[in-house]
């Protein structure tokens, strides 16, 4: 069914019979926007239902006060009291669990929600609607794939309740192709992928002899898949040229030359061409061609002008498969030249030299982001040296990347500068970017949360969502655990990580569901 530019509460009056229903939007914030459109018109609840909802509410708000004191939280608890949610990653994990409690007791009713959402098998619905099927991959916006529309689709059916599940699409004018083209025979198959990261390579070198190494870069996933594909390839050029040389042997000794009467006739339709070009060079050239040569009659033009023609077809898929095949061929090589230029990397840093592991490769063989430049900033003595709320700063920038509208308050410190210095070294240097991604805009968060601001004034100091704030805190508290692993032995650098874990690990931030 398609819906043509109507409004949320439109949709939901033309499938009232068919709730309730998961509402996909792939922006966090427009489901905001639509729930609150819809929370104008619906209200879903009987008196019973909305106190049931209410001591829900209640029961959460008790046992983690500071996670629905945020901006937003007073609209979403109205919505939920009219059976209306949103659900996406930019919620605290435990605002995110009493939206996922309530659906689950048959409490809400239409809960706009993003795709991640999908991936929660005991969240079924009657109906499933598509705001749009276009979605933004990070560099552009493109249609949803089969597997990821079948995904999000899959959801509408409840088992025991519904015969069958309804899947909606409400249609763009400006984009008419966005429907009717998903096929649930042409699911795209599952890619293998393999990263070659420092600590891939350092694991490989620490724990496996040269045959594992190389089973493990031979054997895995993605290997199979190109190798697979580079076998039906060759298979295919060797079939292709047979069939060339079969077409090739029923022609005369002139096919391809301008003796030959198709080959003549093919090349005037080509000066033609180039004189409505105003090509003139290349139509002289020709010309002169054509001329030079003596042309012979031909008893079969009609059996040779065919043959010419399926003998270009055979060559052009020739060509393309011959391409293809050097890509995959590539693509196989690149794994082993991926890895060789991540060890001679290491190598070239002083991590390791052949199976010999030095302190920093030890140090970095603990760790599993971002190896080289948290290596790199730790054996600086930065996070020793530095106060441990600016040692706090510098690791919340480890990874993070920041998106075009992500604004913070800009923090002033030392330790930051040394951090940007450290890493703008390591890319002369020739780490690739990959390696170094660490940026300073998380830092004036991290340093205010250590020295005791409140999660309110954190989201007052910033354009991140609760639950990006929050995602920031837990990784950076994961990555002070690796680094208690990696500095085994150097007790000032193990104790303060334990020290800034301890000040992180607090109030929202601890919050675990």
């Amino acid at each position: 069914m398609e819906l043509t530019e109507v409004s949320c509460s439109e949709i939901v009056e033309a499938i009232q019979d068919k709730l309730p229903v998961l509402f996909f939007v792939f922006s966090r914030g427009r489901t905001e926007v639509l729930a609150q459109d819809l929370g104008r018109d619906w209200d879903f609840l009987n008196a019973r239902e909305k106190k049931e909802v209410g001591g829900k509410i209640k029961e959460a708000e008790a046992e983690q006060p500071g996670a629905f004191s945020g901006p937003g939280w007073r609209s979403l608890r109205r919505l939920l009291l009219q059976g209306i949610a949103y659900h996406h990653a930019g919620l605290l994990p435990p605002v995110k669990y009493l939206v996922e409690n309530l659906y689950a007791s048959r409490l809400l009713w239409v809960v706009f929600c993003t795709e991640t959402f999908a991936a929660g098998v005991n969240f079924p619905a009657a109906s499933a609607v598509f705001d749009s099927t276009r979605k933004w991959d990070g560099h552009d916006f493109r249609i949803l794939q089969n597997r990821e529309f079948f995904q999000m689709a899959g959801r509408a059916g409840r088992r025991g309740f519904d015969r069958i599940g309804h899947a909606f699409i409400r249609v763009d004018s400006r984009f008419p192709e966005q429907t009717g083209f998903f096929d649930d025979k042409a699911i795209e198959p599952v890619s293998g992928r393999l990263v070659i990261s420092p600590n891939t390579v350092l694991s490989l070198l620490r724990y496996k002899t040269d045959e594992e190494i190389d089973r493990f870069l031979n054997e895995n996933f993605k290997m199979y898949q190109l190798k697979k594909r580079q076998g039906l390839l060759k298979e295919e050029i060797e079939a292709l040229t047979g069939r060339i040389s079969e077409i090739e042997a029923g022609l005369c000794s002139e096919n391809g030359t301008l003796t030959c009467p198709v080959e003549r006739a093919r090349a005037r339709k080509q000066l033609k061409r180039l004189r409505w070009k105003n090509k003139n060079r290349e139509k002289d050239l020709l010309q002169k061609q054509i001329a030079l040569a003596t042309p012979k009659k031909c008893f079969n033009s009609k059996k040779c002008m065919a043959l010419s023609e399926r003998l270009r077809e055979v060559q052009t898929y020739y060509q393309t498969l011959r391409q293809e095949y050097a890509a995959i061929t590539q693509q196989v090589e690149s794994v082993f030249t991926e890895y060789r230029e991540v060890r001679d990397l290491l190598e070239k840093l002083g991590y390791v030299k052949g199976r010999e592991f030095f302190a920093r490769g030890i140090f970095a063989l603990e760790l599993h982001v971002q190896e080289i430049l948290v290596t790199e900033i730790a054996f600086s003595g930065l996070l020793e040296d530095s106060e441990p709320a600016d040692a706090a700063a510098i690791l919340a920038g480890i990874e993070f990347i920041p998106g075009k509208n992500t604004r913070t308050d800009i923090l002033d410190l030392p330790a930051l500068q040394q951090t940007y210095l450290i890493r703008h070294e390591l890319l002369k240097m020739g780490v690739p970017e990959r390696f170094c991604i660490w940026s300073n805009l998380p830092g004036s968060l991290a340093y205010a949360w250590y020295n005791g601001a409140t999660f309110t004034e954190l989201m007052e100091m910033s354009s991140l969502q609760p639950g990006d704030i929050f995602s920031i805190f837990r990784r950076e508290i994961d990555l002070l655990r690796q680094i208690e692993r990696a500095a085994a032995g150097n007790t000032a650098l193990i104790e303060r990580a334990q020290a800034i874990r301890g000040q992180l690990d607090r109030d929202e931030i601890a919050l675990s569901f």
